[in-house]
């Protein structure tokens, strides 16, 4: 029942720091969402908890977006996409529970941010107009979608920079509550 209740406060304050992260000016896809995403497939040996956190921090950013910005942000060509790569993200976090927390951080990292700018180009692409339906338009797509990331190849910077950040709170946070937990037993 503790555990529990533990999860669930932490759970709704991962939910409005992530759902905060996308709403404060911030570099283009620079937001701890995959690493969210990532880590709770890692973390958490229910695959439904794992699930929880990301797409609830992405519903609620879409809904305060979609207030302030307009309905785009809120239902868009692309979004079954987005939601699909998060959901995607957190099943390969939960594959790669085995693999030693530096691979996680780098490999998995890096493997999330460049999975996640695959699949949402190719929506753009392929959901889209603004491209022709033909090999040279999908190549022309993801070419402005790397021309999108010019300030510093911001997607790595995402999938490796966050993912290490989020792991290492998730570290220390453990850490904490095993020794809160080990003081309340003696």
């Amino acid at each position: 029942m503790k555990n529990q209740r533990l999860f669930d406060t932490t759970a709704m304050a991962t939910i409005a720091l992530v759902a905060l992260s996308r709403l404060i000016p911030h570099w283009p896809n620079f937001t701890p969402v995959m690493a969210i995403a990532l880590m709770g497939g890692v973390l958490f040996a229910d695959r439904l908890r794992s699930l929880i956190v990301p797409i609830a921090a992405m519903i609620l950013s879409d809904l305060a977006l979609g207030v302030v910005f307009g309905s785009e942000y809120v239902l868009h060509g692309t979004q079954p996409w987005v939601y699909g790569s998060v959901i995607a993200i957190s099943l390969f976090g939960h594959a790669i529970r085995s693999w030693k927390p530096a691979a996680v951080v780098l490999g998995g990292g890096t493997i999330a941010a460049i999975g996640f700018f695959i699949v949402t180009n190719f929506a753009v692409w392929i959901s889209g107009t603004m491209y022709p339906h033909s090999i040279e338009g999908l190549v022309a797509c993801y070419a402005a979608g790397l021309a999108f990331y010019r300030d510093g190849g911001n997607f790595l910077l995402n999938g490796i920079l966050s993912t290490w950040l989020f792991a290492s709170a998730v570290t220390v946070g453990v850490r904490f509550a095993s020794r809160n937990q080990a003081a309340q037993s003696n």
